[in-house]
């Protein structure tokens, strides 16, 4: 049975915690840490409604698009913000594979949403234990074992709710989330923010669980979001 004193993450956060009183050290140089590029999809500069079939022939498109660069390994995480989000623009996310700013921005802006002015985005910097390659290998093979039965997975099959909480320290969220079975993933941004994935169907759901430490994470964000059902399946996946 896995112990949390084993786990990726709580390395991570035994490191930070040490060398709170110092600057924090470049993402990526912390043992067991993977640098990816998170992409808050917000609505685009878009003024004028495409018709209808032009509207569904981008949105196959986004879909395709991301499945094309899951496939290549590119994007291994993505979905759609639900209902309550801290800001009504917000749409959805990717996060992407790579730490570079300009393969990051290159990649994402394949998407047809992009390129008709439906979404723009923004982009962050991210280092986290959660292994997300393994995640995407896990989301991959079940998703073709779907086609091999014969049927055909749509968008958001297999999906469920969660919650992302934005805090404004990593080093002091970590601390106050670390014994908490809702967190799955942990992530530490290059502006010092903590990006936390809890396994919360809506923000009330993760207020209950979290009342404990929610006086100790100073301002927070919390946005409800549709992913992968198998997310919670993360940690374990991780410490493999």
């Amino acid at each position: 049975m896995r112990t949390l004193s084993s786990s990726p993450r709580f390395v991570l956060f035994a490191v930070l915690a040490a060398s709170c009183a110092s600057p924090p050290p470049p993402l990526g140089t912390l043992p067991g840490e993977h640098v990816h590029t998170f992409v808050a999809i917000r609505t685009g500069p878009r003024t004028t409604p495409l018709a209808k079939a032009e509207r569904g022939a981008m949105f196959q498109g986004h879909f395709d698009n991301m499945n094309r660069l899951a496939r290549a390994g590119d994007l291994v995480m993505a979905g759609p913000y639900g209902k309550q989000k801290h800001a009504s623009d917000l749409r959805g996310i990717f996060v992407l594979a790579t730490a570079d700013a300009a393969v990051a921005k290159a990649l994402a802006e394949t998407d047809p949403g992009f390129q008709q002015g439906e979404f723009r985005f923004e982009y962050t910097r991210i280092g986290t234990t959660a292994d997300l390659r393994a995640q995407l290998a896990a989301d991959l093979a079940r998703e073709d074992a779907i086609k091999a039965s014969g049927k055909k997975p749509a968008p958001g099959d297999g999906g469920r709710a969660y919650v992302w909480l934005w805090a404004p320290s990593f080093v002091t969220a970590s601390a106050a989330l670390a014994d908490s079975p809702a967190m799955l993933l942990a992530a530490r941004c290059d502006d010092g923010r903590g990006l936390f994935l809890l396994d919360a169907i809506d923000i009330a759901a993760a207020q209950a669980l979290l009342t404990p430490q929610l006086a100790k994470l100073g301002t927070c964000e919390l946005d409800e979001w549709f992913g992968s059902g198998l997310l919670v399946d993360l940690p374990q996946r991780s410490a493999r």
